[in-house]
């Protein structure tokens, strides 16, 4: 039996990161690029540990429709951080965080992949 994690548990650690961000985004000025890039950044981090976390409950899993949706709950999880990450670059549009934007929608990508792989 595996004791790994369901599909709310990863969809509740993206609500976590994501409710965090959005308290220190209204903390930050304006008029300064560098916490919006840290941010993007941190986004970024939080995203990949939680694919490392849903990769590495993957590989131990035998059931294919579980593998399948942690993948779907990780491309949706993906979904939401690339739309807090394009907030960033829209307001910020001169602060670099379309890099990571872009890099999150490459993650995702990858995870709709795995979890068509698994379906």
């Amino acid at each position: 039996m595996n004791t790994c994690f369901d599909t709310s548990d990863i969809m509740e650690l993206s609500r976590v990161t994501l409710d965090e961000t959005d308290r220190r985004l209204q903390g930050l000025s304006a008029d300064l690029c560098s916490p919006f890039y840290a941010e993007a950044r941190t986004l970024e981090q939080h995203l990949l540990q939680i694919y490392r976390m849903v990769a590495l409950c993957a590989k131990k899993e035998d059931d294919l429709d579980k593998i399948a949706s942690w993948w779907a709950a990780m491309t949706e999880v993906c979904d939401h951080f690339a739309e807090k990450l394009n907030v960033l670059c829209t307001d910020h549009p001169a602060c670099g965080a379309d890099y990571f934007y872009d890099r999150v929608l490459d993650l995702r990508n990858k995870c709709q992949r795995l979890n068509r792989l698994h379906a």
